[in-house]
């Protein structure tokens, strides 16, 4: 299968992830959904009690309180607002790769699938952006709550390209930077090749990451990491010219070894700077299961720092 099947993407929406609270922001958005805001309102979890003033729904009052204080008072819950998740897919021509069970650009559409429904389920806006081989290079689906955007985005992950761009980590996080609110969640998903050395410098990531909770996913091939002897192999460049590579040279595979293990570094490196979470997967990965596993891991994670 060359490309993500659209009907599968739908299927994801009965393959849900847990139900695990991923934010370590307060949200402030208006409306009300399922995460916790700055503001105290109508709400299922309790906050804190003050005295009663004019206005104030009776409904609320805290009568074991007014008894004990002999003055009315008002029990305050914590309100619950909706929460913005931006799914970012890297589509760039690299991500149409994979040498085991399927290619890099199926597995990121099957990612994306799952943390669409699961938002969806947790009643937050969605909003998407595709970048690479799309319209433009840069694709941004506004912010909406419904199936039909989220289907939007998975049918042109399923469909095969038209237009041919390259577009970077840097650049698209700069545009994600004009739309994200304080609070949203961004998923960032791609193979993470092209990052280079002076990338916190020319990115918008320090400052996205300041108001906003981001997550890399990594999704990667075997042969990403190293080659195996097979002889001369060609492979198409960036723009669509041939490059041979012999495989059967020694010093070939351990250079290109060694461009994996800088790479690696360099992504370590920046999320570690960051506090950017990374969840690690592959072309032989089970995405709902290994997801799951990594959304798992990061709330683990978080409520040990609370």
């Amino acid at each position: 299968m060359l490309y993500p099947d659209f009907n599968d993407l739908l299927s994801y929406k009965e393959r849900k992830l847990d139900k695990m609270q991923l934010a370590r922001r307060k949200v402030s958005t208006s409306a009300s959904g399922n995460h916790h805001s700055p503001f105290r309102g109508q709400g299922l979890d309790f906050d804190a009690v003050r005295e009663y003033v004019p206005g104030d729904d009776i409904r609320n009052i805290d009568w074991k309180v007014t008894a004990r204080t002999g003055s009315p008072h008002l029990k305050l819950f914590k309100e619950e607002k909706e929460r913005h998740t931006i799914i970012c897919v890297d589509m760039n021509s690299a991500m149409r790769f994979g040498t085991r069970n399927t290619f890099k650009s199926i597995q990121a559409a099957r990612c994306a699938s799952l943390l669409g429904w699961r938002a969806l389920d947790h009643q937050d806006r969605i909003s998407a952006c595709l970048f690479g081989d799309v319209s433009g290079g840069v694709h941004y689906f506004a912010s909406k709550r419904t199936r039909q955007g989220l289907c939007m985005m998975l049918k042109m992950l399923a469909e095969p390209p038209t237009e041919q761009h390259q577009v970077s980590l840097e650049t698209v996080l700069q545009h994600i930077c004009k739309v994200a609110h304080p609070g949203s969640l961004i998923y960032l998903i791609s193979d993470f090749m092209d990052l280079s050395p002076s990338f916190p410098k020319e990115s918008g990531l320090s400052r996205l990451n300041k108001s906003c909770d981001v997550v890399f996913i990594s999704i990667n091939d075997a042969a990403d990491q190293a080659l195996v002897p097979a002889g001369v192999i060609g492979f198409c460049g960036q723009n669509a010219e041939k490059v041979f590579i012999n495989t059967d040279s020694i010093k070939g595979r351990k250079a290109y070894t060694a461009q994996w293990e800088e790479n690696r570094k360099v992504l370590k490196t920046l999320t570690e700077r960051f506090k950017i979470p990374l969840i690690a997967l592959s072309t032989e990965s089970d995405i709902h299961r290994d997801l799951f596993l990594g959304l798992k891991n990061i709330a683990k994670r978080k409520k040990c720092l609370l």
